[in-house]
């Protein structure tokens, strides 16, 4: 997906033109480091740690988003839409933002629809992805927007 389709998803009222700022985008990386860094105590449940992975991957992705000026609006799917634009908001690579994708739904049935808790083996590999999802979206910032990370 390229940048333009950032606006053209605007135009489409699935995201809304909205300037961010030094803080909301410290406090995004902030939320996702500590839920990030949480995700890897043994001592909590495999769902828990999975939540807390999910948090942080969604903190993340709303942040480059954000960075690029886009807030998501209202719409159903709106969480949804933040992972499927990580290729242009933060140069995930294919893979990456549809596995996001996918554990996104994973989230959905587990939250609402009654689906068993997440595995051991979904919360490790969501972990993973998390922290390579927080090295695109924290070098994005540092090359693309240096001025929102003070």
């Amino acid at each position: 997906m390229k940048s333009g389709n950032l606006a053209n998803l605007g135009r489409a009222g699935q995201l809304a033109a909205e300037p961010t700022s030094v803080g909301e985008i410290g406090r995004l990386l902030k939320s996702a480091d500590d839920q990030l860094r949480d995700s890897g105590i043994k001592s909590v449940s495999a769902a828990g740690r999975f939540m807390l992975a999910y948090n942080a991957v969604h903190a993340l992705a709303l942040a480059a988003l954000r960075a690029e000026g886009y807030r998501p609006s209202a719409s159903r799917g709106h969480r949804k839409l933040i992972f499927q634009v990580l290729e242009t908001t933060a140069g995930a690579p294919r893979d990456l933002w549809v596995a996001l994708d996918s554990y996104h739904n994973r989230r959905n049935a587990a939250e609402y629809q009654g689906a068993p808790p997440a595995t051991e083996a979904e919360a490790k590999d969501l972990v993973e992805l998390a922290g390579k999802l927080q090295k695109l979206v924290l070098a994005r910032l540092k090359l693309s927007h240096p001025e929102l990370l003070k």
